[in-house]
């Protein structure tokens, strides 16, 4: 649910422009440089946000726009030229306001299984009434921001709950290695049995991949490759992914959504780069048979989806277009990157901003921009263009911060993207921990590498593990990890199209 069918830029347009939007406009401004106007806005958050409200707010939502985006500002307030607190990044204003919104979300993780309610009201709990039935990704797409919370603000139960939501995920998954669309957060029944990696499903992988990055955690990395196995044998066809029934792998929508084109970015995060840029190529000829990426587009008709038709500048293409580019230099991918800019202002722009593409086969518009626009597509666009970014940065430029618990590194570049483009920095993670040995292993590679005369004493001791105490049912799901591996799978011997003849007859009448 990255973009997922279940909220992204629906409702929540106009409550990012009453409550979030400077949020966007804050982590835009120090990107592009733009200090002054990030400052304005941290202005505006301190002196105008309360999040003790009566109102039922979306788990997924709130977490990756309104925590991850006040814990991604609070990391740049230094290179926007904020007055800092003593002790940053352990401490600040913007921390406190993200850690307060977090702890509004806590209660939605009180369930049997550990796996979160969709909706919780901010100052009432979960509403007795609440269904338990929840999308994947609503599931999944914690570990980013609530272990960015616990590293430095100390508070372990954040990083907790959400491990705990993805080891429920995983031991909920199918005999075959797949898991579903919907979930039942009590019981651990699926709801809706089709299996992807796109909306609903979509940032539970993506956030197995980038938290395993983020915090070098070695079991989640384990888990998705055992789901990537999974899915390169079932929904894998000439280069497309399905969708696919959880338990038989048979095809189920022989469709490719929009919002699983940040599948090929996440590949090459692993490594998969030709993988990737096959995938990415297949997308990209979508792109340049519309001027832009249908929601729904059915593969072996080559053609729209009736009643999804629209392209909402949606940014998972152009993000991927970004991430291969650092690994391969591909011009390639800086043509998508023209092509982009170019549909986009010509066919989307109005005196207003740029308008959502209701249909692309005709390129009609909606009364209506997407937040994600300006928070994602553009910034990514951006980023692809600008090599030299501090973003990119390759690590031979880095700050020195003293906190109350020594000296640490911060900016040495390797950010890791939440799922709506909030930059979080890795090495800001190791300053906060009354335990120095991570940091000042990190402190010292660092110095090594780039023959930097160290400024403190280092110390070296052996390497403990940061949830030393985790909860029982963590624990014993990790150890069941490795021994619950999926089998050896193999692709269907069927050509994709003649399977599709058999299987998909929903999207081929």
């Amino acid at each position: 649910m990255r973009r997922s069918e279940s909220g992204k830029g629906d409702v929540e347009e106009t409550r990012t422009k009453e409550r979030g939007g400077g949020s966007e406009e804050k982590r835009w401004g120090e990107i592009i440089g733009n200090s002054s106007e990030f400052q304005r806005v941290v202005n505006v958050l301190q002196d105008t946000v309360d999040f003790d409200i009566d109102v039922n707010a979306s788990v997924f939502e709130t977490n990756i726009r309104v925590v991850g985006g006040l814990l991604s500002a609070h990391l740049l307030s230094k290179k926007a030229g904020l007055e800092l607190e003593p002790g940053w990044p352990c401490s600040g204003p913007l921390l406190r306001m993200a850690e307060d919104a977090a702890r509004k979300l806590l209660p939605a993780f009180d369930t049997q299984t550990g796996m979160p309610y969709g909706t919780v009201n901010l100052l009432r709990g979960v509403n007795p009434t609440e269904t338990p039935v929840t999308c994947t990704a609503g599931v999944g797409t914690y570990i980013i921001e609530f272990a960015t919370l616990s590293r430095l603000t100390g508070d372990l139960e954040f990083e907790k709950v959400a491990r705990q939501a993805l080891y429920g995920l995983w031991e909920s998954r199918s005999e075959i290695g797949l898991v579903g669309n919907h979930i039942d957060v009590m019981t651990s029944k699926w709801v809706a049995q089709d299996a992807g990696i796109g909306a609903g499903v979509d940032s539970y992988f993506e956030y197995l991949v980038k938290g395993a990055i983020l915090l070098q955690d070695e079991q989640m990395m384990a888990m998705f490759l055992d789901y990537n196995k999974a899915i390169q044998n079932y929904t894998k066809y000439d280069d497309w992914y399905v969708w696919v029934q959880m338990y038989k792998g048979t095809v189920s929508m022989p469709i490719f959504q929009s919002l699983e084109a940040f599948w090929p970015g996440l590949q090459s995060l692993i490594g998969d780069i030709g993988n990737a840029m096959r995938t990415f190529l297949n997308y990209y000829t979508v792109w340049k048979q519309f001027g832009g990426l249908p929601e729904f587009y059915n593969i072996p008709q080559g053609y729209t989806v009736d009643k999804r038709e629209g392209y909402p500048l949606r940014p998972e293409l152009i993000e991927s277009a970004m991430y291969l580019y650092k690994a391969t230099k591909d011009p390639t991918l800086l043509e998508l990157g023209r092509d982009a800019m170019e549909s986009i202002e010509k066919i989307s722009r109005v005196d207003c901003g740029f308008a959502t593409i209701k249909d692309v086969r005709d390129h009609k518009l909606d009364n209506r921009m997407e937040s994600f626009f300006l928070a994602e597509t553009m910034k990514y666009l951006y980023l692809l263009f600008d090599p030299d970014n501090f973003i990119h940065s390759d690590g031979s430029e880095f700050d020195l911060v003293v906190t109350p618990y020594g000296e640490c590194v911060v900016g040495a570049g390797g950010y890791v993207f939440n799922t709506e483009a909030h930059p979080i920095d890795p090495a800001a993670l190791h300053c906060c921990k009354q335990d120095n040995t991570e940091k000042w292993e990190v402190e010292d590679l660092v110095k090594e590498f780039f023959s930097v005369k160290p400024k403190t004493e280092t110390f070296r001791k052996e390497k403990v593990d940061y949830l030393n105490q985790r909860d029982p049912f963590v624990t014993r799901t990790q150890n069941r990890i490795n021994s619950k591996r999926t089998s050896l799978l193999h692709c269907p011997s069927q050509a994709f199209t003649s399977k599709l003849s058999i299987l998909g007859q929903v999207f081929l009448e």
